[in-house]
């Protein structure tokens, strides 16, 4: 069978998990199947070129610079989609279609090629609603200068290579990664799903993680693992370490392990200062799988202390296959994962009182800590790899057939 993967970045391009399982079921369905990846631009000049993934979408940002470019990044985009098609792929599966245009999307939805989409995160809510050239194509109320940018996007798209309706009826199965996700997220009106599943994403190095070997630092230490950016709440995190000393008289050390989002860095360290903690938080900064398994070898807990809807965050996941309690925000798909007192202990997201308790019971009633950390454990055992890469390869097969009927 022939695959076309589309998807907004593609390792060793990547700013998360999303791109990272893409890869990951990518090479499973290589084994079997014939792939090809249509990727953004971004950071095309740092990777080796590789004829089967062709990054020549337009990376567009969702600001104003971004709409400014869609209108000439969706006309080739679809260029891009209809060279796609000639490949004549029996299955078009679309990963993160954020920041990427949806032309192209629209024009594979079109072509009547079976298609199939992974949802691990809110975008596919805007399907081509919200993309900033087909947006301007729908009906709308805007001001006077936004109508005469939409009547000139309208004039561009009645050319003949476009012609592009973003509402038409599409078909097509849809692989969500939580039933939070599938709750949050309406399909589109236009959408028909053929077929719907819920696949949860599962960490890459899951095996990694449940090799390593505990050794808790001497000081209790608090280990935050991901990105610091503001909807992963690591000023929750700042203001619980900060509570748990003033309120709980429990000294902890905080150590933030991911990539930073500079401005936000900066703030959080601003942050750290008015507290009173800077010098109990270490900045690790992006760290390699092996790295992140060091620090949670020494960890007391892990924090998730995500702000935002997080579809299905991989972190809780890591922390119970490396045996470290794990204190969470109770959102999104988190507790499909990871359940309250079973597993973790969750608490209500933003509430830096409700953390600092849950830092404080996770450090002082060994007990119950170790049980749930034991629970949490075998839980993590649903969540390896390679089913996960089975369940994707079946999902996939299913999709092509259900189409042939």
């Amino acid at each position: 069978m022939r695959i076309l993967v589309i998807s907004k970045l593609y390792p060793p391009v990547a700013l998360g998990g999303y791109e990272v399982e893409c890869s990951s079921v990518v090479e499973r369905l290589r084994e079997s199947h014939q792939v090809r990846v249509l990727t953004s631009d971004r950071d095309r000049r740092l990777v080796p070129s590789d004829h089967d993934v062709d990054r020549e979408l337009k990376y567009l940002t969702p600001d104003q610079s971004g709409a400014l470019r869609a209108p000439a990044a969706s006309v080739r985009a679809v260029t891009l989609a209809r060279r796609a098609l000639a490949w004549r792929p029996d299955l078009v599966y679309v990963w993160n279609g954020a920041e990427i245009p949806h032309a192209a999307l629209r024009v594979l939805a079109d072509s009547g090629a079976p298609l199939a989409f992974r949802v691990c995160e809110h975008w596919f809510g805007g399907l081509f609603r919200a993309d900033q050239f087909l947006r301007e194509l729908a009906p709308a109320r805007r001001g006077p200068g936004r109508t005469m940018w939409s009547l000139g996007c309208r004039a561009l798209n009645a050319l003949p290579p476009l012609r592009l309706d973003p509402l038409a009826p599409a078909r097509a199965g849809i692989s969500w990664a939580s039933a939070a996700l599938q709750r949050l997220v309406e399909v589109p009106r236009f959408l028909e799903p053929t077929l719907e599943r819920v696949c949860h994403p599962v960490p890459r190095y899951g095996d990694l993680y449940a090799q390593s070997v505990r050794h808790p630092a001497t000081e209790p230490e608090v280990v935050f693992l991901g990105r610091v950016t503001p909807y992963k709440g690591l000023g929750v995190a700042l203001e619980a370490v900060a509570l748990l000393q003033s309120q709980y008289r429990l000294a902890s050390r905080l150590i933030v392990v991911g990539p930073e989002d500079t401005r936000y860095g900066t703030e959080m360290r601003r942050l750290a200062s008015r507290l009173g903690v800077s010098e109990q938080v270490s900045w690790r900064g992006a760290g390699t799988p092996e790295q992140a398994v060091a620090a949670l070898s020494r960890a007391h807990a892990l924090i998730v202390p995500s702000t935002w809807q997080d579809p299905f965050p991989l972190v809780p996941i890591e922390g119970a296959f490396a045996r470290v309690p794990i204190v969470a925000s109770d959102v999104g798909g988190i507790s499909e994962g990871m359940r309250d007192e079973e597993h973790a202990l969750l608490f209500p997201a933003g509430d830096a009182s409700a953390a600092a308790s849950a830092l404080a019971r996770t450090l002082s009633d060994r007990e119950g800590t170790a049980a749930r950390v034991r629970r949490a454990r075998k839980r993590a055992e649903q969540f390896r790899l390679g089913p996960y890469l089975d369940r994707q390869e079946r999902f996939v097969e299913e999709i092509a057939r259900s189409s042939q009927r």
